[in-house]
């Protein structure tokens, strides 16, 4: 089924509009704080907005499986995305009259609102459609944010061309009351059963029980995956950091070769979502996974030999139809779960992508800063030695699990 096709059903169609326009509104929020952070407070106040916002995610992920398992249905997100409007849109005034510590208070509530929302509405979607299309409606919302990553900001470009960058904020406000106003027209108009993404009879307190641990060691082939994702995405943020380095320390390029090389990225990401949306992973989860990792590993480390533009943009342009790639065939099997499962793991996943993310924003832009042509080496071939050690243990591990009694009984009756 295309994408088309699948936005034929209302509620999909409604969900993903919504999805689209509130990730477009978080790019101008992002912008607008992030200029307006470096003009009022400089660039330790940056740094600050970076790191807080991710602290919630990794709290609410690791302990908050209670309060996710609460606010896990359309109605409850209409309510926190209701919250965020009015939080957003007072941002203009609060530096004006609570300084950079009032500010850091309300980048907190929306950290947390957003760790909420997030696995919960990854852990709904799929309940839009039948077991068949979970791959289809996985990649479609994935497709909100390869859109958005490279025209959110220039959007936001063109818009601060004739609005302040104070007035982003309330672009961003109004986004949230269209998502707010579609999640409570879905919560109104879907069974229950979709409302919360679970079977009728079974309510928060079943979604309460399951524990991240014991569920980690009850799917270890998505866990192996969920390492594996980890481990890739803390090396390929040598891409986002290293690439503005190599452009001006190697190649001697500026601002518009940067440019090209972003919406090579951009266009790249968008094809890729559009093949993974719709073909399985060569080969048996997690084998085509793991492939797919060592071979972003190995264009990762070819662009440590990359010496002109053309080859850069190539290599980059590759790595970015990979990503989605990766993204969806690991999002999709966590969708494919039952609806207890599929929301704690999302929010584990969470946990895992911010993990990634501070920790390679803490670590290699140093190193890239210093070694810009080894660190683009040696985190290429790390990914890649990774994926391929992850290929062998999910291999064996998954060939003990097919040869299980449980499973054998489980196949039979099937």
């Amino acid at each position: 089924m295309s994408y088309v096709s699948l936005l034929r059903n209302r509620p999909v169609l409604v969900l993903w509009l919504a999805e689209t326009l509130s990730v477009f509104g978080d790019r101008f929020f992002t912008l607008a704080l992030a200029w307006t952070a470096w003009q009022r407070s400089g660039a330790v106040a940056m740094g600050l907005v970076v790191v807080l916002e991710s602290v919630p995610h990794l709290v609410i992920g690791s302990f908050g499986r209670k309060l996710v398992a609460r606010v896990a249905s359309f109605r409850a997100l209409a309510a926190l995305e209701a919250v965020q409007v009015a939080v957003v849109g007072v941002m203009p005034w609060l530096w004006q009259s609570i300084g950079l510590t009032g500010v850091l208070a309300v980048i907190t509530v929306i950290g947390t609102c957003d760790a909420l929302t997030g696995p919960s509405l990854s852990a709904l979607a799929p309940t839009l459609v039948p077991g068949e299309q979970v791959r289809q409606v996985t990649g479609l919302m994935d497709l909100s944010n390869r859109l958005t990553w490279f025209l959110g900001p220039s959007s936001a470009a063109v818009l601060l061309a004739f609005v302040a960058a104070d007035d982003l904020f309330l672009v961003d406000a109004a986004t949230f009351a269209v998502s707010a106003l579609a999640f409570a027209w879905l919560g109104r108009a879907l069974p229950p059963a979709a409302r919360r993404g679970e079977p009728a009879a079974e309510g928060a307190g079943h979604l309460a029980g399951v524990k991240a641990l014991p569920l980690l060691r009850a799917r270890p082939v998505i866990t192996g995956a969920l390492v594996l994702s980890a481990v890739g995405e803390f090396f390929q943020t040598v891409v986002s950091v290293g690439v503005p380095v190599w452009l001006t320390e190697r190649l001697h390029a500026g601002p518009g070769a940067y440019a090209l090389v972003l919406a090579a990225m951009g266009i790249g990401s968008v094809a890729g979502n559009l093949l993974a949306g719709h073909v399985r992973l060569a080969g048996r989860f997690p084998g085509g996974l793991c492939a797919v990792w060592a071979v972003r590993g190995l264009l990762l480390a070819a662009i440590a030999m990359s010496g002109s533009l053309v080859q850069l943009v190539v290599l980059v342009a590759a790595g970015s139809v990979l990503v989605p790639v990766t993204s969806i065939g690991l999002n999709a099997e966590i969708a494919s779960l039952e609806g207890p499962e599929r929301l704690r793991m999302f929010s584990v996943y969470s946990v895992k992508l911010h993990v990634a993310s501070m920790g390679s924003m803490l670590l290699l832009p140093a190193l890239l800063q210093r070694a810009p042509k080894a660190s683009f080496a040696l985190g290429g071939a790390a990914t890649a030695a990774a994926a391929l050690l992850a290929w062998a243990v999910l291999t064996a591990v998954g060939r003990r699990q097919d040869e299980s009694p449980g499973r054998r009984v489980e196949m039979a009756r099937t």
